[in-house]
């Protein structure tokens, strides 16, 4: 297993994104609804040095038993990233459209972090990444959640009885990767 230590830029989500994500397609959204969505961004962005990167490499033939029958003949990352406890704190609070708005562009956001790490890692490695594979997915089980937590004991991310992340903003995903001459 092989640390990756890296600094992906931040990647703030667009209004359009967050706007989509809510539901509210961004020509019909209204002056109010675009007004949370943008203040909702500007909070994001507060929070953005909150945000967690980390990945760990196994080459072929080093994966661990709950990656076995993936990818066996390359090397394969497996990545986490979370925006933090302090975002919980207030998607904790009261409902309404400011929390919903902050919740859209949430979820938009940490996508982009886990896009933007794999780009990263690509640069890095110089190969070509495979889809993204996240616990859940297919038949990738969702128990897994727990086995790619463990290998990032300071990240701040947890995993509950029931394989759900906290903070809840928190994502993990495995690819696997390809020379760039294949």
């Amino acid at each position: 297993m092989n640390r990756l230590h890296l600094s992906p830029v931040f990647l703030l989500p667009t209004l359009k994104q967050v706007l989509w994500r809510s539901g509210c397609p961004p020509h019909e959204a209204g002056e109010e609804v675009e007004a949370r969505a943008e203040n909702a961004l500007a909070l994001l962005q507060t929070l953005a040095s909150e945000a967690v990167y980390e990945v760990v490499l196994f080459s072929p033939g080093e994966h661990p038993d709950f990656l076995q029958g993936m990818w066996l003949d390359k090397l394969i990352s497996v990545s986490i990233t979370s925006l933090g406890r302090k975002l919980d704190k207030l998607l904790d609070g009261p409902a309404g459209l400011d929390r919903f708005m902050l919740d859209s562009a949430a979820s938009v956001a940490v996508e982009s972090c886990m896009k933007v790490l794999q780009t990263t890692v690509a640069a890095e490695l110089n190969m070509i990444p495979t889809k993204r594979i996240a616990p859940g997915y297919g038949d990738f089980p969702l128990s897994v959640q727990r086995n790619i937590v463990e290998l990032f004991p300071d990240s701040g991310v947890t995993c509950n009885e029931s394989f759900m992340l906290t903070p809840v903003k928190s994502m993990t995903g495995v690819t696997g990767w390809i020379p760039q001459n294949n």
